[in-house]
């Protein structure tokens, strides 16, 4: 837990965004991890997954393999530059654009927080699953993604007149590389929890599973 505590405090203090004091969720014995319960969770896991993916502009759409052969056209298809651009036009001026870039940025760690809270509450599961992994795996490449956006954006303000401090971009970069290391090494965890139960049984499949999801 001492990542966890490191990550959770390290964060508010690179970005100043994340306010108030370090919170540990309280370890959970198996027995109070009913069924219903353990599949509460991996709900709720899910809800915060989505939360975490949640953006205020349009989600780029990456070129599928079969399109690329084909030769499709991409016109059709929201770009990265296309997110960045619907998403630096739709901020608020009179607020001060960057300031609310800011606060989308510090609401959006501010979740991914909060998945890896819960993430290393169902640690404590009686029994995990590959897809709580997955989970964790698809908000990780939501964050890497969300992180170059920001970045990109605030560049893209400066570009437009707007003054952006260029250790403002350095601290949205740094904020989400803790996030992503942090989530990386819970995803890592969960994984050595699974494959250690596995080989408690008979029925154990070769093959161990991969982890490291907590590369930046």
């Amino acid at each position: 837990m001492k990542r966890v505590y490191m990550f959770n405090c390290g964060m508010a203090a690179a970005f100043l965004l994340l306010s108030g004091g370090c919170a540990v969720l309280p370890a959970k014995s198996h027995a109070d991890l009913k069924p219903t319960k353990v599949v509460g969770e991996r709900d709720t896991l899910a809800e915060a997954a989505d939360r975490v993916d949640a953006a205020p502009w349009p989600k780029p759409e990456p070129v599928s393999f079969i399109s690329r052969i084909a030769g499709a056209s991409s016109d059709a298809r929201v770009t990265r530059t296309d997110a960045v651009a619907a998403y630096v036009d739709a901020l608020y001026v009179s607020d001060g654009r960057l300031v609310q870039l800011v606060s989308d940025a510090r609401d959006n760690l501010a979740r991914a927080e909060t998945l890896n809270d819960l993430a290393q509450a169902a640690a404590f599961a009686p029994r995990l699953s590959v897809n709580d992994i997955a989970v964790l795996e698809s908000a990780i490449r939501t964050l890497r993604e969300n992180r170059q956006i920001y970045a990109a954006a605030a560049k893209e303000l400066a570009k437009r007149g707007e003054y952006v401090d260029p250790s403002q971009i350095d601290a949205i970069r740094d904020a989400y590389k803790d996030a992503i290391r942090a989530l990386g090494e819970t995803a890592d965890q969960l994984a050595e929890r699974i494959e250690n139960d596995r080989s408690e049984t008979y029925a154990a499949p070769d093959r161990s599973i991969v982890r490291n999801y907590s590369g930046i």
